[in-house]
């Protein structure tokens, strides 16, 4: 039984983050949504009602009695590029003990401490040994631990299981990360492997699902709450085997009283505030509002939805922070859109024409065609930018990075204090280069475009290595838009560069989701945790009001000679 604390802080990878080609081992796909009893005209509403909502989606997929009835993604984002689902991972983690339940490694009532003795607390231990795996899965620890925590202890485990004991183990629903990550650990403990080792012949091999991009401790351990980067049809393929009772092509993958068990109410999350957020929990799986239904789900709403009583799976990724979002687009149209069976469809060859049109040609907007501004480009070429720290947030580990603050915040290793900004000037476009880093360890380049078309890039910053899809655009005479958009995330970045008298420089931070509608659904969620105290609710909502103020804050510098540095 090997020892997993972390003894360093990082973010290596498991494996570069790589575009996959398709496998034999896709999903079939429907000749058409009606041969799989689903109307092709709602999906066309739904499609209408996402654009309705501004709801920027990177790609959906229906699926219904195992087959794909339809698709689409967003260009850049494609269906052989992996994309992060953030907290779904929480998910195919607990998956995990589904099996070593099975395999006779553990129980779910088990108490936590058998497995972590050395964490044993002094004050409090008559309580902390009722902590079982079953709290842990069902989020009802009793820790109130803190979930904007930055993990500054190198012992993670330590850190968690000795934060404040406030509540009974099993009374109140308190959603964390760090009960994913100490089943990332304990299975590595039990099992002698890794989460990802241990699941790979259990769960990834027999979907046909490569072993995904997970971000990893300084032990090696995955998160387990967050940082899987797998592609739209393994999220696909993950809920169908659980809306198949853990069958996959007639073979029983997941073993069928977990897959039963994990997807149904286990505990009551009732204090939460968004409507399909308090219908219940199971084990690390949400139940909806929608009857016999169950999810999966990430922040910015990565989330995959299980109809059971349609044999119906929705997968989507995107970048919207309400949460709720998602459930408020499907329900005006499912599961009203779903077909009587008994009854023969045909497809409407028209609608069918302008759904497969609408997927085909789902994209962001052009960017414009910049006007070219010489002397300052000709001034940039010849200068390089330094920039002032920003002292709060470099104090309280929030620096400048152009990863948004959102992705760099689950970083392991965050990133951040852009500094030495290169802008070369070219024909149609304006090469980027700029250092991050406490000790300005990563150093990337990419290129942007002027000429109305984005360019591809590949940046490397806090472990993550990300392709890139960038345009930059002179909004005025004095005023330079950067948009960086790394497609593995749900994220973009702008940096507004506004050049100012005697070579000072200041540069406007902004990401999408914005920083605001962040903070909005921060503030909702937060009324659980603060137990609905008014007071503190009050007090909340002052604090996230002027969070983006504080959070996405102005940075200054000034242009100097290149002959001064060395890049």
């Amino acid at each position: 039984m090997m020892s997993q604390t972390a003894t360093k802080k990082t973010a290596l990878a498991q494996t570069p983050i790589a575009i996959i080609e398709e496998t034999t081992n896709s999903l079939p796909r429907a000749a058409s949504p009606e041969e799989v009893g689903i109307s092709s005209q709602a999906i066309l509403n739904l499609l209408d009602e996402y654009d309705k909502q501004g709801y920027e989606y990177h790609g959906l997929m229906i699926l219904r009695h195992g087959k794909v009835a339809f698709e689409t993604y967003r260009a850049p984002y494609a269906k052989e590029i992996p994309h992060s689902i953030y907290s779904f991972s929480k998910s195919v983690a607990a998956t995990s003990i589904g099996f070593a339940v099975e395999e006779g490694l553990l129980s779910l009532h088990d108490p936590v401490g058998k497995f972590f003795p050395e964490y044993r607390p002094k004050k409090n231990a008559e309580r902390w040994d009722k902590i079982t795996i079953w709290h842990v899965l069902t989020m009802t620890t009793g820790f109130a631990f803190n979930v904007f925590h930055q993990n500054s202890n190198p012992d993670w485990v330590k850190d968690y299981l000795h934060s404040h004991l406030r509540d009974e183990p099993g009374s109140v629903f308190h959603y964390t990360n760090e009960n994913a990550y100490l089943i990332s650990v304990l299975i590595r403990r039990i099992s002698g492997q890794t989460l990802f080792e241990y699941l790979k012949p259990r769960l990834f091999d027999p979907l046909g699902i490569d072993v995904p991009y997970s971000e990893v401790d300084g032990a090696g351990n995955q998160g387990g709450g967050w940082g899987i980067i797998w592609k739209l049809e393994d999220s696909a393929k993950f809920i169908q085997c659980y809306l198949n009772n853990g069958k996959w092509n007639g073979k029983q993958i997941i073993p069928e009283w977990w897959a039963v068990e994990a997807t149904k109410t286990q505990v009551s999350n009732a204090d939460n505030i968004k409507a399909d957020s308090k219908v219940g929990y199971g084990y690390q799986f949400w139940m909806c509002s929608l009857p016999n239904t169950f999810a999966c789900r990430g922040m910015f709403c990565q989330q995959g939805v299980g109809m059971r009583d349609h044999d119906a799976v929705f997968v989507y990724v995107g970048a919207e922070a309400d949460e709720q979002k998602p459930y408020d687009v499907i329900y005006p149209h499912f599961p009203a859109g779903f077909l009587d069976e008994s009854e023969k469809h045909e497809a409407d060859e028209t609608v069918l024409k302008e759904l497969k049109s609408r997927a085909e040609n789902l994209t962001f907007p052009a960017p414009p065609v910049s006007k070219r501004i010489s002397v300052l480009e000709e001034k940039c070429n010849n200068n390089v930018l330094r920039l002032r720290k920003h002292l709060f947030l470099n104090t309280i580990g929030f620096p400048l990075s152009l990863l948004p603050m959102t992705v760099n915040q689950m970083a392991l290793d965050r990133a951040g204090h852009i500094d030495n900004v290169y802008l070369d000037f070219k024909e149609n476009e304006v090469f980027f280069t700029w250092q991050e880093g406490k000790k300005a360890q990563w150093i990337n380049t990419i290129p942007l475009g002027l000429d109305g078309k984005y360019r591809e890039g590949r940046i490397n910053l806090s472990g993550f290595e990300l392709d890139t899809y960038s345009y930059a655009n002179w909004e005025d005479d004095k005023t330079l838009l950067l948009n960086i958009r790394p497609i593995q995330t749900c994220c973009s970045r702008t940096l507004r560069v506004e050049f100012k008298s005697h070579d000072r420089v200041k540069i406007i931070p902004r990401s999408t989701p914005s920083f605001k509608s962040v903070a909005d659904n921060l503030y909702h969620l937060s009324h659980a945790f603060l137990n609905n105290s008014k007071p503190l609710c009050a007090l909340s909502k002052f604090l996230f009001s002027i969070a983006p103020a504080v959070m996405e804050a102005n940075f200054h510098g000034k242009l100097k000679s290149r002959k001064q540095f060395k890049r």
